[in-house]
Order: structure tokens, then C-alpha cells, then sequence
């Protein structure tokens, strides 16, 4: 394959997560933003940009339409769902020899639909619908990709994409709600508490999996284990690692990688049952800094797969 086509199946699978788990976060912060019973407005809405890891800068101080234009329709943020969405339709028209022809014609009608919103439009309607839809047009697309797809290299570095991507965002958002909770923590009584954990847990898409693992019991250490630790979760962190691992570990690079970071993962989940006996189920400074250690490792794990799709030399050996 050439070098250029494997960063483009690449970039595809972490550009559909990206934009997938954008309209999720906003989705769920947007409908339970109540529940959080925050009294500071505007900080709210900084709190969503940061659960996305938003690092292009408002025009203006943060609020409900300056956020929901940046994220989801602003052309120049290259992370916002627009840009995503485009991005993967210049990728997929390059690559429309190899790729079923379903995936195009999905991927170009969602684009025209999504180019033709803006806020305005947005708030016409319901903002939980207009984002639903976004879901279902991506799981449309995965969902034909799944059935269409030989399972091969084209195949595979779309997941690789998709998986790097997604470990990133769910290290992310678990690393801003906990610095918020730790920010916070004189402020949050049980019930805060809980409302908090509930919105993490469905921002991941795991809240209904969570309860069948851990039932009534959403407290810190569990909530940490299931969305770092759980095999079978499909957005846990142990989940990825697998994943990645069964198409990439003949590299060693990445296969170096991958070691480091599945024992940084068991590292914060050690550190939280170290401390619990001297800080209860309250975040510690080390957590966060091994969150923030953790997410590093995933983002460098993303650029070392892309520079190996630069090389000259043959690409990376993948495999189901």
C-alpha cells in the first residue's frame, strides 16, 4: 500500500471518532448541564469545551451559541464536526478506488446536510435531536463499513485510527471531570457528586454497561476501573490497547508503546486504591498527574503511527 493512503485510512478513523465523540459530549453535557447545578453559566460552557479538549480559542467569552458554533460548525477549528466530516470526505474522495462505494455516497450526503446548518438552524429545532442525528449518520457509516469492508490493511488502519482516537477522548474527558471534581470538592455534596460520575459515564457511552458491572456502587475507584481497565467495554482504555495491539504489535515502536501505556493505565488505578484509606473517594494531585502522564503517552502513541506512515520504507505490518 502506498505510504500516503495509509495516513489517510488512518486520519479517516480518527476524524468519524473525533466527530462522533464530539456530538455525544456536547449531547449529554447540553441535556444533564441542569443537573450539574452549576451557578456560573459561562463556566459551564468552558467546561464542555474542555471535556472535548478544545484548544482553539473563542472569539469571545464562552457561552451556549459561541460554544456550540465552535464546536460543531466553526471552518477554521480543524476538530470541530464540520471540519471532521470534511476532512474525511476529501479523504474518501482520494480514496474511492479502494473503498466501498456505499461509504462515499453516506459520508457526501451527510456533509451537504451538515454544510447547509449553523446555530441559528440548531436552535429551531431541538439541539438533542440535531445531535442524535450526527450520531446516527456516523453509526450509519461504521455500521456499513463493518458489513462492507474486507477485513485487510484498509481495513485496519481505519480501526488503528479509530482506536487511537478514541482512547485519547476517553483519557480526556476522565482527566477534565476529575480536575473539576478536585477543583470543586468543597462544593460537591453526594448528590453532586454522583451527577457528576453519571455525566462522565455517559459522555463515554457507558453508563447502562457500567451498571451492569458495578449496579448502584458509582463511586471513584469503580468508575476509574471501568473506564480504564474494562476488557469489554469498547471505549475503555484496556480495550483499546487490545484492540491496537492485534493489528500493530509487529512494530516495536508501537508495540514499545502500547506496553508503556497499559501499565500507566493499571499505574492510576493502583494510585487512587493507594490513597484511599488516608483521602476516601476525594482526587489527588498524583491521580491527575498520572491522568495527564497517561494522555500524553496516547497522543504521542497517535503521532508515532503517523510518522510511520510517512516512511519510505514499507508500511507498518498489520493483521487481524
Amino acid at each position: 500500500m502506498i505510504n500516503r493512503y495509509a495516513e489517510l485510512l488512518f486520519l479517516i478513523g480518527r476524524c468519524l471518532e473525533r466527530a462522533d465523540n464530539y456530538a455525544r459530549i456536547i449531547n449529554i453535557y447540553y441535556s444533564m448541564r441542569h443537573e450539574l447545578m452549576e451557578t456560573d453559566e459561562g463556566y459551564a460552557w468552558e467546561r464542555l469545551a474542555s471535556a472535548v479538549g478544545h484548544t482553539h480559542e473563542l472569539s469571545t467569552p464562552a457561552n451556549e451559541w459561541v460554544v456550540l458554533h465552535d464546536l460543531t460548525f466553526d471552518r477554521t477549528n480543524p476538530d470541530s464536526i464540520f471540519s471532521s466530516i470534511q476532512q474525511v470526505r476529501n479523504h474518501i474522495r482520494t480514496l474511492r478506488p479502494l473503498l466501498p462505494g456505499e461509504l462515499w455516497d453516506i459520508i457526501n450526503t451527510f456533509y451537504l446536510w451538515l454544510k447547509e446548518q449553523d446555530v441559528s438552524k440548531l436552535m429551531l429545532q431541538s439541539p438533542y435531536l440535531f445531535y442524535k442525528h450526527i450520531s446516527e449518520q456516523l453509526a450509519l457509516f461504521n455500521g456499513t463499513a463493518d458489513a462492507a469492508m474486507v477485513r485487510g490493511q484498509h481495513w485496519n488502519f481505519i480501526q488503528t485510527g479509530k482506536f487511537v482516537e478514541r482512547m485519547n477522548g476517553t483519557v480526556r474527558i476522565i482527566h477534565s471531570t476529575y480536575r473539576n471534581m478536585k477543583q470543586d470538592e468543597k462544593l460537591l455534596d453526594e448528590e453532586l457528586l454522583y451527577n457528576r460520575f453519571l455525566v462522565l459515564l455517559k459522555s463515554c457511552g457507558g453508563y447502562d454497561a457500567f451498571r451492569k458491572f458495578h449496579a448502584h456502587h458509582v463511586r471513584l475507584t469503580e468508575v476509574t476501573e471501568f473506564l480504564l481497565l474494562n476488557a469489554e467495554f469498547p471505549r475503555s482504555i484496556r480495550f483499546g490497547i487490545n484492540s491496537l495491539a492485534s493489528y500493530i504489535e509487529r512494530n516495536p515502536l508501537l508495540h514499545h508503546s502500547i506496553k508503556n501505556l497499559s501499565i500507566q493505565t493499571s499505574d492510576v488505578l493502583s494510585s487512587i486504591r493507594a490513597g484511599r484509606q488516608r483521602h476516601g473517594e476525594n482526587i489527588t494531585e498524583e491521580v491527575l498527574l498520572l491522568l495527564q502522564q497517561l494522555q500524553l503517552t496516547v497522543s504521542d502513541l497517535g503521532l508515532l503511527f503517523a510518522d510511520i506512515c510517512y516512511q519510505e520504507e514499507a508500511p507498518v505490518t498489520v493483521e487481524v
